[in-house]
């Protein structure tokens, strides 16, 4: 029956009039989830009304003057010009937002697939306007071709810094075609001869900015403000031309293509022309016919139509719904999912991860009975410091590494922070996490955090004294994990604090299965490829003390701590303790070699650089003032009493005054992280002294 018919899948244009972006992932995953392919963020708050929001960015430049809207203009709103005697040269796009909003929205779109609120198929997508649009929108005429590749520049450098943020099997991307059309239809001036011609190689220059694994797709439109094009077309043949010539040209993977139906166009001469669309493949077509107006009954009209020229497709609105009222999403989501059918299955319960029978995740052990530990709590809130991206590496590494029913060791791995990222990484696949530490309270914030998961396990490793060494591996995993091996060892932020880094590698390669991995990170490695601004993190503490030692010296404010600075015996010892915290700065080559030594082949080292707030790099030394600057108002770890809360306050206004000293008042500093993979070749067994 005709009336049977129902579109493959749904398509969502961009934005959405709701509060949040977490609003929209909710409501949209909640009502047509499993229609969706991939889910934008809604263009929220300023940017629900397309690209007014970046009107500002071009009024703000000095440069520029700003005019009154001409009559013929797209909207009734202010442009801009080069200046009298503004100089071209000066012009410069900081940032436009859309980076930032693309970031914070991804977070919040991880988080929601993890807790199963979005389904695990979908993909975040971001929706960006062509160059061409804010250019022809907010410039005059003859200043239209100066600007352009500046602001082109400026959103491709966005794109840039959303493709290193958003993991490339999460992100689609889609650019929006708006005024292009327009100038096809003879609307808008075009300030380019050939115009066909050069606005297809505008649309080809974009797509090559966007790698193979992302997927990309159009949205053509004709416009949409107050429910009118700003020209009727006659029929879809400017948008088969367009989607034809991309789909011929691009030498990527089109993903998909939207373009729009007029609500009163349910004749055949505007479908027609879908007799002549080549796409490829892989390429989805959604067709805009879905309106409110009409609801169910028009939009089947339409489908209808259109299936005479084309056997499949999906379906969506003509445009975004940033300027609809909100009280009508319920009734449009409906419309959608009556005529659709999913293009997910249901996502069947993932089987629960395994331990080896008689295994005990949590150890009946002291430390998980005592009471969470605010030291704990507060390192845990370094995950939320800007250069704890450091972690991203070694998260997309893992990623690509670990498959279902596998065990990862992750060593050192404090309260749980490379878990929470991984968490948000891998949301599907069910492998285990065994986190070891040698410190109870941080484990027991990770107990606290993922003691309902069944796949996470803990183990404390434990100071031997006698031995004057640390449990190692095979001390704490117990004989079901040992006879079953591991897969995989993560260490992250902590091999530079390893004192027996040998012994604890060896130990590695002999709880490891043959081909089981070790992925490894620090900034604390002094790495021959670091760039010559990049710090190693840990002599930024060691200069701290140089620089405090000049301003107690100096500064009337510090002048009850100069007696410690001329008794070079009691500075000694506080330099000593500082450095069982901050241990000296090894170079690559000795954990290369070490690695080696324990019986691993290297598989690449990569140096990559990372940027540091000062604000949260103080907040973490913070924690350890003691050690940073124990000599100021003294330390029990040394000598007396210990420090009075005066002191304390007096040693952390003195790292606050030295850092701003150190870092000339900049708010970040550059450090050069280090990442090792590695692959066991062979095992190191144990010599004669243990």
């Amino acid at each position: 029956m005709a009336g049977d018919f129902v579109a493959h899948g749904v398509h969502l244009v961009g934005s959405v009039p709701l509060e949040s972006a977490e609003a929209v992932f909710r409501t949209v995953a909640g009502a047509i989830g499993d229609r969706l392919r991939r889910i934008p963020d809604g263009e929220t708050g300023p940017r629900s009304d397309w690209i007014v929001w970046q009107l500002p960015i071009f009024t703000s430049q000095s440069e520029l003057e700003i005019v009154p809207p001409a009559p013929d203009s797209w909207r009734p709103l202010p442009r801009v010009r080069l200046a009298a005697g503004g100089r071209p040269e000066r012009l410069r796009f900081e940032s436009l937002g859309y980076a930032d909003a693309a970031i914070a929205s991804y977070r919040t779109f991880a988080r929601l697939k993890r807790d199963g609120v979005i389904p695990v198929a979908c993909r975040f997508q971001c929706s960006l306007p062509t160059p061409l649009a804010p250019v022809f929108a907010f410039v005059v005429p003859e200043h239209q071709a100066l600007l352009e590749p500046l602001y082109e520049a400026r959103l491709l450098a966005e794109l840039e810094q959303i493709l290193r943020e958003v993991p490339h099997d999460q992100l689609a991307i889609q650019w929006d075609t708006n005024f292009e059309l327009g100038m096809l239809e003879g609307v808008f001036r075009a300030w380019f001869d050939d115009v066909k011609g050069a606005i297809l190689e505008r649309l080809l220059r974009l797509s090559r900015h966007v790698p193979p694994d992302v997927e990309l797709g159009y949205h053509l439109c004709y416009g949409d403000i107050q429910r009118r094009h700003f020209v009727e077309p006659a029929d879809a043949g400017q948008l088969v031309g367009i989607a034809n010539a991309l789909s011929a040209s691009l030498g990527r993977p089109l993903n998909w293509i939207h373009m729009p139906a007029p609500r009163a166009r349910t004749d055949a001469a505007y479908y027609e022309p879908l007799r002549e669309l080549r796409l490829r493949p892989e390429t989805e077509l959604h067709i805009g016919l879905v309106h409110h107006t009409d609801g169910v009954d028009g939009t089947r009209r339409r489908m209808e139509t259109a299936r005479a020229f084309v056997s499949s497709f999906g379906i969506a609105t003509e445009c975004g719904w940033g300027r609809r009222p909100a009280a009508t999403l319920g009734d449009l989501l409906q419309v959608h999912r009556a005529l659709s059918a999913p293009v997910h299955t249901a996502e069947a319960a993932p089987h629960a991860f395994e331990w080896p029978a008689g295994f005990a995740r949590v150890p009946d052990e002291d430390w998980t009975r005592q009471a969470v530990d605010s030291f704990g709590l507060h390192y845990d809130t370094v995950e939320h410091h800007g250069w704890y991206r450091n972690l991203d590496p070694t998260v997309e590494d893992l990623a690509r590494s670990l498959t279902g029913g596998q065990i990862l060791v992750d060593y050192s791995g404090g309260t749980g922070i490379l878990l929470d990222r991984l968490k948000l990484r891998v949301f599907d696949r069910r492998f285990g996490v065994l986190i070891a530490d040698s410190s109870p309270k941080f484990l027991r914030v990770a107990l606290d955090k993922f003691g309902g998961d069944d796949r996470v396990a803990f183990r404390l490793l434990r100071w031997r004294r006698d031995e004057r060494r640390l449990d190692r591996l095979e001390d704490v995993l117990g004989p079901e994990l040992l006879a079953r091996g591991i897969d995989a060892i993560a260490s992250t932020n902590a091999i530079h604090l390893y004192l027996d880094l040998p012994g604890t590698l060896a130990s590695w390669t002999r709880v490891l299965r043959p081909g089981g991995r070790a992925f490894i990170q620090s900034g604390n490695i002094r790495n021959p490829d670091a760039k010559p601004a990049e710090w190693v993190l840990d002599e930024t503490v060691w200069a701290i003390h140089e620089v405090a030692v000049g301003l107690v010296r100096n500064d009337t404010r510090y002048a009850a701590y100069r007696a410690v600075l001329d008794d070079e015996e009691r500075l000694r010892a506080y330099v000593a303790c500082r450095d069982r915290v901050f241990l000296p700065v090894r170079p690559l080559d000795d954990y290369l070699r070490c690695l080696e030594d324990a019986g691993f082949t290297i598989d690449d080292v990569v140096a990559r650089g990372i940027e540091a707030r000062v604000d949260d790099w103080f907040e973490f030394l913070s924690a350890y003032h003691e050690a940073v600057l124990g000599w100021v108002g003294g330390s029990s770890k040394v000598e007396g009493p210990g420090a009075t809360p005066d002191a304390i306050r007096d040693r952390l206004a003195l790292i606050r005054h030295a850092m701003e000293t150190l870092f000339g008042g900049r708010p970040a500093f550059r450090c050069c992280w280090t990442y090792i993979n590695a692959t066991k070749s062979r095992t190191v067994r144990l010599n004669a002294a243990g």
